[in-house]
């Protein structure tokens, strides 16, 4: 991966996306499933989002992300109660990544009804 350089420059790292980039969408991925400081960012991990943010972009990665921690499977509630959480299987392949995009898509509609329907009843 690129670093910064002395002067503050951010350099490209993998298909014209910047380690800065790439460090924005890890730290939300952390955030969103409260990861605790020894995550690292590693190189796989850095390759494959630096390849979903060139495909999907920045906000479209991060609704990625926000789908993967709607899914009550991958958060534990399946036989094995195991959670499936890394950022190498949301971003593994178009389809999984399609697959959390749904997921987002189903349960921010679903929500929205939901808050249509108690402003109703008030």
């Amino acid at each position: 991966m690129s670093e910064i350089n002395l002067f503050g420059d951010v350099q490209p790292h993998l298909n014209g996306v910047t380690s800065s980039e790439i460090e924005e969408l890890f730290n939300y991925w952390i955030e969103v499933f409260e990861k605790n400081a020894n995550t690292l960012l590693d190189e796989h991990r850095s390759k494959k989002i630096s390849l979903a943010i060139k495909n999907y972009g920045m906000e479209t990665c991060k609704k990625a992300i926000k789908g993967c921690s709607l899914s009550s499977w991958h958060n534990g509630h399946n036989p094995l109660g195991k959670k499936y959480t890394d950022l190498t299987l949301i971003f593994r392949n178009a389809e999984k990544v399609e697959q959390f995009l749904e997921t987002y898509d189903e349960e921010t509609k679903a929500k929205q009804e939901m808050d249509e329907w108690l402003q109703e009843k008030e």
